[in-house]
C-alpha cells in the first residue's frame, strides 16, 4: 500500500512538471513579404483625402487674403466650404465634388468649426488685437499679420491644425482603421481596377489622411500636414519610419498577404506615433512661443499651434492617457495671460509622458 502511494506521488509530480513545460506553437505556415520603402502598391486610390485637402487649402487661402488685403471675412462663405454648398470654391472641381469637409469630420466636433466661423466674421483684420479685443497681430519685424480671437488664439491655426484632428486622425484612427474598415468580414478577394479591394481601398485611404506622396519617405517634396509634422520631428525620433515602414507600408502589405498581426501591428504603430508627433511638435511650438516671448504676434501664433495640436491627441481611442489635456490647462485658455513658466511646465509635462528627455534640448 505505502508502495502504491509512493508511486502516485511520484507520478503526480512527474504530471505536474510536465504541465508546467509547456511547449512552444509555432505557426507552421509564417508569412514573409517584404515591405517596399514607398507606398507603390498596385491600385492605390486616395483620391477623396486629396480633393478633401484642397477645400481646405482654399479655405486657408481666403483667410489669409482677407487678412493681407485688411477686409472682412463672411462666415457664410467658410460655412459654404466646409459643407460644400452653393459654388464657394476658387476652383469648380470642388464645387462639383461630393466630398464635403463637414461630413467626415467627427460629427461631435462639427460645432467647433462652426463656432470659429462665426467668431472670425465679427473679427476685424484693419483693427490692433489686445486682450478680450480680437483684430491683428504683426510681429516685431512686421513681415508677418495673424488674426486672433479675444484670448488670443489665432483662427487659422485653430480652423487647419482643428481639422487635422477631428478630421483626419479621427478617421485614421477611428474610422478607416477600424474593424468596421479593414476587419476580418471586409472583402480583401474582389479586386476593382484602381481601387483594390475593399480593405486596401479603405487601407489607402487612411494613408491619404496623412498628408505624404507615394514616394515619401524617399522624397519628401509636396508633402504636408502631419507628413510634414513628421518630416520635421524624424532626425531627432525617427517618426518617417515609425509612421510609414512600420506603419502605413507595413499595415498595407500585411493587407496584401493576408496577415493579420501585422495588419494590427501597423494599426498600433500608426496610432500611437502619429500622437507622438503631435505632442513633439507642441513641445517645438512651446519652446518658439517661449524664445520668441517678447514678440507678441509669434508667442500668440505659436501658443495657439500648440495648443491645438494637443487638442487633436483627443481622437486617438488608445491615447496616452490625459497628459495632453494638463498641458493644455498650463498653457492656459487666454494666450494674454500666459506667462514663461506655464510654458515651462506645459512642456515637462509632455517630454515626461512621451519620454522626450532625450531630445527635449533639440526639439
Amino acid at each position: 500500500m505505502k508502495k502504491m502511494i509512493t508511486i502516485l506521488y511520484l507520478l503526480s509530480i512527474l504530471l505536474i512538471s510536465c504541465s508546467d513545460d509547456k511547449p512552444t506553437i509555432t505557426d507552421p505556415n509564417p508569412k514573409t513579404y517584404e515591405i517596399p520603402e514607398t507606398y507603390n502598391f498596385d491600385n492605390v486610390d486616395y483620391s477623396s483625402q486629396l480633393i478633401q485637402m484642397e477645400m481646405l487649402e482654399e479655405i486657408k487661402s481666403l483667410i489669409t487674403n482677407a487678412i493681407n488685403n485688411r477686409v472682412a471675412i463672411s462666415a457664410g462663405v467658410l460655412n459654404s466650404m466646409y459643407k460644400n454648398t452653393g459654388t464657394p470654391f476658387v476652383n469648380p472641381d470642388l464645387n462639383s465634388s461630393k466630398e464635403s469637409l463637414y461630413t467626415v469630420t467627427d460629427q461631435l466636433r462639427t460645432s467647433f468649426f462652426e463656432f470659429y466661423f462665426a467668431d472670425i466674421n465679427n473679427a476685424s483684420t484693419t483693427r490692433d488685437a489686445a486682450n478680450n479685443k480680437k483684430g491683428i497681430l504683426v510681429t516685431n519685424d512686421k513681415s508677418q499679420t495673424f488674426l486672433v480671437d479675444s484670448v488670443g488664439k489665432e483662427y487659422i491655426e485653430m480652423i487647419e491644425k482643428g481639422l487635422m484632428g477631428a478630421l483626419f486622425f479621427y478617421q485614421v484612427a477611428q474610422v478607416y482603421t477600424s474593424d468596421a474598415k479593414i476587419g476580418k468580414n471586409v472583402d480583401n478577394i474582389t479586386v476593382i481596377d484602381g481601387k483594390g479591394t475593399q480593405m486596401q481601398n479603405n487601407w489607402d485611404q487612411a494613408f491619404g489622411y496623412f498628408g505624404a506622396t507615394l514616394d515619401f519617405p524617399i522624397m519628401n517634396n509636396d508633402i504636408k500636414y502631419v507628413a510634414k509634422l513628421s518630416d520635421d520631428r524624424n532626425e531627432l525620433l525617427n517618426t518617417n519610419k515609425l509612421l510609414m515602414k512600420d506603419g502605413f507600408l507595413k499595415g498595407r502589405a500585411a493587407i496584401n498577404n493576408n496577415d493579420s498581426t501585422g495588419k494590427y501591428e501597423a494599426i498600433k504603430s500608426i496610432r500611437t506615433n502619429w500622437e507622438l508627433v503631435l505632442a513633439a511638435s507642441a513641445v517645438h511650438y512651446l519652446k518658439s512661443a517661449k524664445t520668441n516671448f517678447d514678440d507678441v504676434a509669434l508667442k500668440h501664433h505659436y501658443l495657439t499651434d500648440a495648443w491645438i495640436l494637443l487638442w487633436s491627441i483627443q481622437f486617438n481611442p488608445e491615447s496616452n492617457g490625459f497628459f495632453y489635456e494638463n498641458a493644455q490647462a498650463e498653457i492656459g485658455t487666454n494666450f494674454w495671460n500666459t506667462n514663461p513658466e506655464q510654458i515651462d511646465k506645459a512642456i515637462d509635462i509632455l517630454v515626461k509622458a512621451y519620454k522626450l528627455e532625450g531630445v527635449k534640448d533639440a526639439l
